[in-house]
């Protein structure tokens, strides 16, 4: 993009100074992004904020309880369960995502232009070893991947977050990862897409489809962090 001034934050996508209620921090970050107007030769200036975001941003008196009501099965003996097991997960999660939408008016519209189901199965083509499965869809296989997955995750926000109690961001975030069928899935999804053929798959698997500290919880195979080559 060949920005002139750049700083780069490690925060999650939609909290470009971190975190809600954390001035100090915010004004951090703000500062750091003025600084690189001064002191640099350019044209282009790129720079990291060494710093994450504080975990906890609501204030504690205030924090309600929170755990998810759904019992999920453990993990699969084989990737082909996965497809079976996400979707039992989600009907499952069906009635708390009703509560959800009936409270908020509407839930996020879809992206992909594909089911959710058939979102779903195709994950699990990809995690059992095809490489170019038929889509019906005019986006490249990149783009309908990624908006796909987007949309699942964010149908899985709105369920967890339709039953009572009050839960921050990263706890969702946590609760997605480490303990949905869904998130097994993608990330079986992305091991496989590491070898695709395509630089761009597989710099989709590395970068985008399974958050960085989620590798070696996900990727049983490929534990450590992936080339991005």
């Amino acid at each position: 993009m060949r920005l002139p001034r750049f700083l780069w934050v490690p925060f999650e996508l939609g909290r470009p100074f971190g975190a809600p209620n954390e001035p100090d921090f915010q004004r951090r970050v703000l500062r750091s992004a003025l600084e690189l107007f001064e002191g640099h030769s350019g044209p282009v200036v790129l720079a990291d904020f060494p710093d994450d975001a504080p975990l906890r941003t609501e204030d504690e008196s205030e924090q309600v309880g929170w755990a998810c009501p759904v019992v999920f099965d453990s993990v699969p003996e084989s990737r082909s369960k996965f497809v079976d097991e996400t979707l039992a997960e989600m009907s499952r999660l069906a009635p708390w995502h009703e509560v959800y939408v009936e409270a908020r008016g509407a839930p996020a519209p879809g992206a992909s232009g594909l089911l959710f189901s058939r979102v779903v199965e195709l994950l699990g083509e990809f995690a059992e070893g095809e490489l170019n499965p038929e889509v019906e869809s005019e986006k490249a296989t990149q783009e309908w991947l990624r908006l796909g997955c987007d949309d699942l995750r964010t149908w899985y926000m709105e369920a967890a977050q339709g039953q009572p109690g009050r839960a921050s961001s990263g706890d969702l975030r946590d609760w997605f990862w480490r303990n949905t069928a869904l998130a097994r899935l993608i990330g079986a999804a992305a091991e496989t897409l590491l070898d695709h053929p395509e630089p761009i798959l597989r710099m989709l698997a590395a970068r985008a489809l399974v958050p960085r500290e989620y590798f070696s919880v996900l990727l049983a195979g490929k534990g450590s962090m992936p080339s991005e080559n």
